[in-house]
């Protein structure tokens, strides 16, 4: 209990909660060594964005957070605090494709560090039930921050993120709005619907529907992104 308290009133010095001790200037040092911790998480979950703003500010913004908006007490959680923080108290408002860039950089943070137990994808068929594994994540986007050199280009983006059990990598695949209603619609409220849903759209055969998207989604159960419910 002693050590919690010792180590609850350094936090709470660090977070600027109690005013800082006169004459301690071992408290000084600790408040500098938190704040480079919570630096450097940041920026290394966020490289991308660190590269693109300008470094005073994002410092001034990480102090800010350190004060006002983080909570958790792991760390690798604090980059999804931080970009809510950035969001919520609408930081950096004047890059229009801010809070679409850090949810990008943080999907990936976000799918390595969740508990897999992968199995083996049979072959897909229209005859079972299917969802989205849980290492996989589908997003609408307004910018295409997904792409080098393109982050401020708008238009309709959609985005399949998952994460490969085999080479423990984390993918980004953009895909077509079609592709994204029937996994959608899909992980919803079923294949049969899915197929008709897209068969309604483009005024196709549910047959010709089924064929156009067969070899897509025997790939995406070989890949653990669908699995068999």
């Amino acid at each position: 209990m002693r050590e919690f308290n010792a180590q609850k009133k350094l936090m709470d010095i660090a977070f600027e909660n109690v005013k800082l001790p006169k004459n301690h200037q071992g408290y000084k040092v600790y408040k500098a060594l938190v704040f480079h911790r919570f630096f450097e998480v940041l920026s290394n979950a966020y490289p991308v964005f660190y590269k693109t703003v300008d470094k005073k500010r994002f410092k001034k913004v990480v102090y800010e957070f350190m004060r006002y908006g983080a909570k958790t007490e792991v760390m690798w959680k604090l980059a999804n605090e931080f970009r809510i923080f950035v969001k919520k108290e609408k930081k950096f408002k004047d890059i229009p494709y801010v809070n679409e860039l850090l949810w990008f950089e943080w999907v990936e943070v976000e799918l390595m560090m969740k508990n897999y137990k992968p199995k083996k994808g049979k072959k897909f068929s229209f005859k079972n039930e299917y969802e989205l594994n849980s290492n996989t994540l589908l997003k609408k986007l307004k910018y295409k921050v997904f792409e080098q050199g393109s982050y401020d280009k708008k238009g309709e983006y959609f985005l399949l993120a998952y994460y490969d059990f085999y080479d423990y990598h984390v993918y980004y695949r953009e895909i077509s709005i079609l592709m994204f209603l029937f996994l959608k619609e899909l992980n919803k409220n079923g294949i049969k619907k899915a197929v008709s849903l897209i068969a309604k759209m483009s005024e196709q055969k549910k047959k010709e529907v089924k064929e156009f998207f067969n070899e897509t989604l025997n790939e995406l159960v070989s890949l653990n992104i669908l699995k068999r419910i």
